[in-house]
């Protein structure tokens, strides 16, 4: 495992019933690197959840191994694994454990023993990084879906992991909240070298990504940037921005024939 890689992934397989002969999950690989941002998408059925659970060892892997940070998961490992990587799943009334904002963001501090001012300066810094710093009192059960999702992003936030992964964890939040918490998660990727992996069905979260997989029945059938990804597979719904383009070539405007993101469109669109 190079130093730079954050998580590899090799031969994974899984069922969720032994009786059963078709796999859940068969010969997954993948790795990512650290300060790497990865989306990984696929239709419903594909694998893509299951694939999040096993990377955290909520269940564990029928074969095949899962290496984070240079330590192989398993039931010895898992907890210390865990300290380094955080995930949000789609429906966040599942991670609430405090009785307001602050104090469930501040219980897996707590759970690792850190100083009191310590941790309340990283309690404040998740409430700001996701817009939450004046709800730190309320009763998480009184706030809204989106909101109940920014605060469950801002309680890993704060653990500062090695590895965020998000499982559809924005569905639930408004345009503007969703596009200042990719900006967010795209600083700290840059600046803390934290790695990213983001399970979605929105392809304009995906285009975001360094690097997106395809996953179909359980497996990983395409790899590459959004560039590579979105120009060779042409039924793979495409990001806003790239469906604008083909609709305007369609049309016969005189505009690149490649893949463009939303600043390479609306730069091209100013000329």
């Amino acid at each position: 495992m190079e130093l730079s890689t954050i998580l590899e992934v090799r031969d994974l397989a899984f069922r969720y019933d032994l009786r059963v002969k078709k796999q859940t999950l068969s010969d997954v690989s993948l790795s990512v690197k650290k300060g790497e941002w990865v989306a990984i998408v696929g239709d419903n059925g594909s694998g893509k959840s299951t694939l999040a659970r096993l990377l955290v060892g909520l269940m564990e892997v029928e074969k095949g191994t899962i290496n984070i940070n240079g330590l192989e998961l398993n039931e010895l490992s898992k907890w210390d694994i865990r300290k380094q990587v955080g995930i949000v799943f789609q429906n966040p009334e599942n991670q609430f454990i405090g009785t307001s904002v602050q104090d469930d963001i501040a219980f897996g501090l707590e759970n690792i023993n850190m100083p009191y001012d310590e941790m309340k300066k990283r309690v404040d810094i998740a409430l700001e990084l996701v817009g939450m710093r004046n709800h730190a009192l309320t009763d998480p059960s009184q706030l809204s879906g989106g909101q109940k999702q920014r605060v469950a992003i801002a309680g890993i936030l704060a653990l500062t992991p090695k590895l965020i992964i998000l499982d559809e964890a924005f569905v639930m939040l408004d345009p503007k909240s969703r596009s200042g918490l990719f900006a967010t998660l795209q600083k700290l990727k840059e600046r803390k070298s934290i790695a990213i992996i983001s399970i979605t069905h929105d392809r304009n979260e995906a285009a975001l990504a360094d690097r997106i997989l395809l996953m179909d029945n359980g497996t990983i059938v395409q790899e590459g940037t959004p560039r590579e990804v979105f120009m060779k597979n042409k039924q793979l719904e495409a990001p806003f921005s790239e469906q604008l383009r083909r609709n305007l070539q369609a049309r016969g405007r005189n505009i690149p024939e490649t893949y463009m993101t939303e600043d390479e469109l609306v730069t091209w669109l100013c000329k």
